[in-house]
């Protein structure tokens, strides 16, 4: 059965995952975060540094942690119930699933993998031999992420009102904007409920399906 989407761009951490940032479980797991790393994330906030520096910053406090390590940690990760279950009902739909994450790409890709999505993109830590340099390549800025639904959609001649987007934090305010429909997942951000068409607060992500237009 075809519904009248044909591309979902999906959010990764606090959307797909009950952790909000992979890069602050890291750190927490680390012992890094409170009265360190913490402080990155407020020089950010207040707009104290960029968002390259940002990252920088923190990439560079794991530098020499093995890609194991990195790697268990990933998987460590808690998922909301009913990700296999969305999926599946959207691909049944004829509908393609990307990820668009301003995390990390050891989760993406396993994300990727794991419930067989078409497409994924997020930054990527640096390794050598298999131990993190403590260097970083920003594919995706937090707030920046339109520029990759329009790749997404031009790699696969989709059009805007054949997008839908599911997100939870402002970060993803520019997918929201520009796909024709979306849905705020236990949303963090008041803004992001407000513009989406639909918001969902759930233990159960596949809950999603009850608010589809098809």
């Amino acid at each position: 059965m075809k519904s009248g989407f044909k591309l979902a761009v999906f959010d990764l951490d606090g959307t797909l995952t009950r952790e909000r940032s992979l890069w602050e479980l890291i750190h927490k797991t680390l012992g890094k975060w409170y009265g360190f790393a913490e402080q990155y994330q407020i020089q950010f906030l207040n707009n104290e540094i960029s968002y390259e520096e940002f990252c920088r910053l923190d990439a560079q406090v794991w530098k020499g942690m093995s890609t194991r390590e990195l790697r268990t940690i990933a998987e460590s990760v808690p998922f909301y119930e009913g990700v296999g279950l969305l999926t599946s009902y959207l691909r049944e739909h004829g509908i393609k699933l990307s990820l668009i994450s301003s995390g990390l790409s050891v989760l993406s890709e396993m994300v990727k993998n794991r419930y067989s999505f078409d497409y994924a993109i997020a930054n990527d830590l640096l390794c050598d031999n298999g131990t993190l340099t403590g260097e970083v390549r920003v594919n995706v800025h937090f707030d920046k992420k339109a520029e990759w639904v329009e790749r997404i959609m031009n790699k696969y001649a989709i059009k805007r009102e054949e997008v839908m987007a599911i997100g939870d934090s402002l970060g993803d305010k520019e997918m929201f904007e520009i796909a024709g429909f979306s849905v705020a997942f236990n949303p963090s951000s008041r803004e992001l409920g407000h513009i989406a068409d639909v918001v969902v607060h759930s233990n159960d992500i596949s809950d999603i399906i009850l608010k589809l237009p098809f």
